[in-house]
């Protein structure tokens, strides 16, 4: 196994799983970009009226950039918040078979209407991070997101970043999203490795608990995302910056 360095403390590894947005790229732009899009195609579906009840349901703010980093946008896989979106229209007067194949419809020509990398740029000093982690024997770096795998892989080879990952875990490929293990547990079997030699290191509330769910080493948060430091410390074992804070041990 591989030592790494995170903040003042060194941890011993052979599988570090890091989370996408808000943890490698960076939260506001990939998110409101995708968030936009998805209003977009509301609206050109069903109307603003509509468009502007669905915002609110999944908690985004388009006006002022904002969005809730404990809502079904900030933290849900998408077939849940695919969900959340059939049930508005519903409640707006389309029965319910209707209702989701009009909200499937929307996501799909959100998903079309956006070219990789999808509105995101990495977060500062990231690239340069997975360089360094990459010069490691002995350790795999893999990526778990709530985000789909095909939308998760393209953004990550358009910023040029696909390189430094071996596994490649979206929401899609597994039975639960976050906090379940799932994704953790996905990435540990493709790796070949024990959920006890990995660690996770992400931005919410949620990538710990996965984490913490899936009995890993150790649960790492960074500051670059939406959750703040005290709601963090209530569950990271280790809390730093950002990613650029995390390096080798050893050569």
């Amino acid at each position: 196994m591989a030592k790494i360095i995170a903040g003042d403390k060194t941890v011993e590894c052979a599988l570090i799983i890091f989370d996408k947005d808000g943890t490698i790229v960076d939260w506001r732009s990939s998110l409101l970009s995708l968030a936009n899009a998805r209003f977009m195609s509301i609206k050109r579906l069903v109307g603003k009226r509509v468009a502007n009840i669905w915002s609110k349901a999944v908690g985004v703010d388009l006006r002022i950039g904002w969005i809730d980093p404990e809502g079904p946008f900030g933290i849900a896989p998408t077939s849940e918040e695919m969900l959340v979106a059939a049930t508005v229209l519903y409640q707006c007067g389309w029965g319910w078979d209707e209702a989701r194949r009009l909200a499937e419809t929307a996501f799909e020509e959100a998903d079309k209407s956006m070219k990789p990398p999808f509105g995101a740029v990495p977060v500062a000093g990231a690239p340069e991070a997975l360089r360094r982690l990459k010069t490691l024997r002995g350790l795999k770096i893999a990526l778990a997101s709530t985000d789909r795998h095909w939308r998760s892989s393209e953004m990550l080879k358009a910023l040029n970043l696909g390189d430094y990952f071996d596994v490649i875990v979206g929401a899609d490929d597994v039975p639960r999203g976050k906090p379940a293990p799932d994704m953790v547990l996905e990435a540990c079997r493709i790796a070949g490795y024990h959920p006890s030699d990995s660690v996770v290191v992400g931005d919410s509330p949620v990538d710990m608990v996965m984490g913490k769910n899936a009995k890993v080493k150790a649960c790492i948060g960074v500051l670059t995302g939406i959750t703040s430091r005290d709601k963090l410390e209530a569950l990271a074992d280790i809390i730093i910056p950002s990613v650029t804070s995390l390096s080798p041990a050893e050569k």
